[in-house]
Parts: structure tokens; C-alpha cells; sequence
């Protein structure tokens, strides 16, 4: 998994963002993050990056940068081009406040330095409460757009949104879709409304979109659609993004990543159902490609803006040119694992998708009281265990997705064709977002890899003993599977005999 270096020569995208000020928001999460170490590595002319970053747990923003550099995705970095980290300089603000909780300082600064913005900033979880999801992903935005439109030499906006944006449609087009709310009457009510009551009202304001998350994302873009006139603004909008295909690193796996952490949790044995339909379409993007992507995107608006009518929307998806199903999916990752099993794995992999919930949670509850077991042996060794605790974040998480993993849609992607085919050769190769290019086996084998070593932390030198450990899981299965089938029978016999 060797570290990709940067070709040396300058390329268009590159030139375009040499010597700019880029403003991103949502750099500490797992787009942001692989977006900043890619403009630190691949456009090392830029001239600072400021990165939105709130205080958060009594940390203030200079110790959350020391923390995100600390992080392993930048080693590449700190060994090839060290001086470059110095390019970022950290802003103090927070989505969820007015003017972004912006000092005038700040805020100057940004309107008299900044050339470029990436807009990641987001809270993504489906669950989120109503209210927080409304300031954070409607007001932020709203908030960003009113600084951008002081910004004195603004020449691109990218503004990151989500295919899902438009999950109520079987079809999504790279087109806008007026929704029947309107953004201020729902930051009006976020800042009047009780808590309690917008709980209360919830159902009954997202009608019939899944969740929070994928109805505000929506909100946010007809935001744009009407704030946006005048500015350099482009839509991304990535499907389900997941580990990198080829850099920084390849099969790079973090736990922040709750599809890795998926992989991970079913390679070890303790995830064993999914609720989806194998004749599905499942729409992956890796992070990688989906970060050229938006860069190519800021790229383009920058350069074509002045004869643009309108703002343009980029679907990034994998559906319409190179699909893979959910089964294809599930037999692509057992080949993978079965070639490179883990030595943590505490149960033999298995794993069932279907729709049946009754049988899949069935499935589940046979494996739970052997979970416990393992829980408390670790706790007599005096191990730190997180069995049980990771188990059920992960089915939590498979819950709320299901939305997406029970439903197959259709996304347009002509724009993004488009935009591919703008690159020049060299643009291509540095800044690859060619979804053709993916061969899914070779990618299934790359994550898990990543998920071995980086969340799992088990180093190949163990994968011989992994092999024999796998076997006789598989062997130990049978027996407790011929356990639990015969065991009932036994006393059930048992008592016919005593009764009669």
C-alpha cells in the first residue's frame, strides 16, 4: 500500500489552483479529510488553506488540527513535502451558529483572502435530530453563502451534497427538484421551535423522505438554486463513499468510514445479516475519486463560470457506468476475505442478505449469547473488548440505511461524463474520478487489506495463523449450529419419554 506520489510537472487543475486561498468546511471528516491531504499533495502550489474547525470537548481549534494532522492519512505528506502542512491555518467557526460563530477578524479574513471554497461541512447521520440537522446543513449553508457573496475575488464554490438528496425520486437527474418547504420558514422554526415540539413534528415535516439527513441535504440545494445566482457555485452530489481506490494510500481504512467498519465487523464474525436485495444496484464511489471529483468540479466552474446560465449539478455515482450489485458485492468480499482472513476473527464469516427482517434478526439473535461469552472473557483476562458495543452501532447503522440497501434508484450522470472528458491526459491521471476504471474484485481486496491493517490492526505476518484459525471456526460452527438445531429436539424427546 505504498504512498502515491504527485507528477512534477503542473497540470491545468493544478496551474488553476496555484498560488489561491481555499476555504473548506467539514475537513475533519472523512471526505474533508482525504480533500485536504489531496490539495496538500497534488496542488502544493496553493497558497493556504484555512480549515473551518470548531472547539470541540475542551479542545480548542489548534489542538483539533494538531489531532487531524495527526492522523495517519498525512504521513505520506510529513515525509515528502513536510513544509507543505504549513499551509494550513485553522479558522474558528461552527455551521451551527449565525455567521458560522465567525470573529469579524475572521471573517475578514476570509472576505479579503479567500479564492476558493469547498463546502463538506455537514452532519450526516440519518438520526440526527431535526432541528440540529436544519441549522447545521440549511442555516450553515446559508450562512456560507452570505460570506461568499462579500468575498472580494470568489472564483470557484463547491458546495458537497449527497445523490440521496433526491431519494424520494426512482430517478434523479443532474437537474434541481423545488421542494414543497422553503428553507427560511424551516431555520425560522429551528431557532423558535422547542426541541421537544420539532421532535413531536418531525414525521409529519419530512412527510415522506427517510430521514433528516437526506431531507435537509435537499433543502440546502434549493438554497443554493435561489441564494446561489451570481456566484461561482457547483453541486457535487457523491452516492455512498467509501475507502480509496488508489491514494493516498490503497484500501486506506478508517473507522470514521462506517462501510470499512462494516467490512470489518462481518470479516471477524461478529456481523452476520444485511438487510438489502441482492438483485440491487448498491452505488459506491471511493473517497478518492469522489475528492477529484469535486476538485475538477471547482475547476471547471472556475474556468467556464463567466459563460454559464445556470449553477451545474454533477451526480457521482457508479450505478449507470460500472454497477455491481449487492450480491455481486457479498461474493466479491468473501473471495477477499477468504484469500486474506484475519487473525481477530472471533466467529466463523457468515453473513446473509435479504429482505426477510424476521429471518435476518433471527440469524442475529443465534449468534448474541456466544457475543456475551466472548464479552466476558475478555473481561477475566482483563482485555478491553468492544464486541457487543461495536456489534451494535453497526446494526444500528444497517437499520438506518436500509432506506438506501431495500431501494434500487437510477442517477443520471451525463455531467460528470461531461466534466471527464474536459481533462487533459495529465488532469486524467492526477486527478482520476473514472468510475470505469474500477475493477470491484481488485477494490474488495484492497479494503480489506486497509480494514486488516488500519482498523483491525493486525499485521500480515499473522495471516498463516489467521488460516488455521478460520478453519476451525468454520469446524466449531458446525458443531454449535448441530448444538442448537438437536438440542431442542433432545429435550423435547427427553420429555415425550417422561411424560409417556
Amino acid at each position: 500500500m505504498k504512498w502515491q506520489p504527485t507528477m512534477e510537472r503542473s497540470t491545468s487543475i493544478q496551474s488553476y489552483y496555484a498560488d489561491k486561498t481555499i476555504l473548506i468546511t467539514g475537513a475533519t471528516g472523512f471526505v474533508g479529510s482525504y480533500l485536504v491531504e489531496k490539495l496538500l499533495r497534488s496542488c502544493p502550489d496553493v497558497r493556504r488553506i484555512y480549515l473551518l474547525i470548531r472547539s470541540k470537548r475542551r479542545k480548542d481549534s489548534e489542538s483539533r488540527l494538531e489531532e487531524f494532522l495527526s492522523d495517519a492519512i498525512h504521513n505520506g505528506l510529513k515525509q515528502s513535502n513536510p513544509s507543505v502542512l504549513k499551509k494550513l491555518a485553522v479558522i474558528t467557526g461552527d455551521l451551527e451558529l449565525p455567521r458560522l460563530g465567525l470573529s469579524e477578524v475572521d471573517e475578514e479574513k476570509i472576505v479579503k483572502e479567500v479564492n476558493c471554497i469547498f463546502h463538506v461541512g455537514a452532519t450526516v447521520k440519518f438520526t440526527e435530530e431535526l432541528r440540529r440537522a436544519i441549522l447545521i446543513n440549511i442555516g450553515g449553508t446559508d450562512s456560507l453563502i452570505e460570506i461568499a457573496k462579500k468575498i472580494e475575488d470568489l472564483k470557484s464554490f463547491v458546495h458537497v451534497s449527497t445523490a440521496y438528496s433526491q431519494c424520494i425520486r426512482d430517478i434523479a437527474d443532474e437537474a434541481f427538484y423545488v421542494p414543497e418547504e422553503n428553507y427560511t420558514d424551516l431555520i425560522t422554526m429551528a431557532n423558535t421551535i422547542s426541541n421537544e415540539k420539532l421532535n413531536e413534528m418531525t414525521p409529519t415535516i419530512l412527510g415522506k423522505w427517510p430521514n433528516t439527513y437526506s431531507f435537509t441535504k435537499n433543502i440546502a440545494e434549493d438554497l443554493v438554486r435561489k441564494k446561489g445566482t451570481g456566484l461561482p457555485m457547483v453541486i457535487v452530489r457523491p452516492s455512498i463513499v467509501i475507502a480509496p481506490y488508489r491514494e493516498p494510500t490503497t484500501g486506506w481504512a478508517s473507522s470514521y468510514d462506517l462501510t470499512s467498519l462494516l467490512v470489518a465487523t462481518i470479516n471477524v464474525g461478529v456481523v452476520h445479516t444485511m438487510c438489502c436485495d441482492p438483485k440491487h444496484v448498491v452505488d459506491l464511489v471511493p473517497v478518492d475519486f469522489c475528492v477529484n471529483q469535486a476538485i475538477a468540479a471547482g475547476w471547471a466552474v472556475g474556468r467556464e463560470w463567466s459563460r454559464m446560465s445556470k449553477i451545474p449539478i454533477y451526480n457521482f455515482v457508479s450505478g449507470p457506468r460500472n454497477p455491481i450489485t449487492w450480491g455481486l458485492q457479498k461474493d466479491v468480499l468473501e473471495r477477499s476475505e477468504s484469500a486474506l482472513p484475519s487473525n481477530r476473527k472471533i466467529f466463523h464469516r457468515y453473513v446473509l442478505y435479504g429482505t426477510n427482517k424476521k429471518m435476518l434478526d433471527l440469524v442475529e439473535l443465534f449468534y448474541l449469547p456466544l457475543m456475551y461469552i466472548v464479552n466476558l472473557k475478555s473481561f477475566f483476562l482483563g482485555k478491553v473488548h468492544i464486541t457487543l458495543k461495536t456489534h451494535r452501532k453497526i446494526r444500528e447503522f444497517c437499520k438506518v440505511v436500509e432506506f438506501a440497501s431495500c431501494k434500487e434508484w437510477y442517477f443520471k450522470d451525463d455531467n460528470t461524463q461531461n466534466l471527464w472528458n474536459l481533462l487533459e491526459e495529465e488532469d486524467r491521471d492526477v486527478f482520476c474520478f473514472d468510475i470505469n476504471s474500477i475493477d470491484w474484485q481488485t477494490f474488495s481486496d484492497r479494503i480489506t487489506k486497509g480494514v486488516r491493517l488500519y482498523i483491525l490492526k493486525d499485521d500480515l505476518s499473522t495471516v498463516g495463523r489467521a488460516r488455521t484459525r478460520s478453519r476451525l471456526l468454520k469446524i466449531l460452527q458446525y458443531f454449535v449450529v448441530s448444538a442448537y438445531v438437536l438440542l431442542p429436539l433432545y429435550i423435547v424427546h427427553r420429555l415425550g419419554t417422561i411424560i409417556l
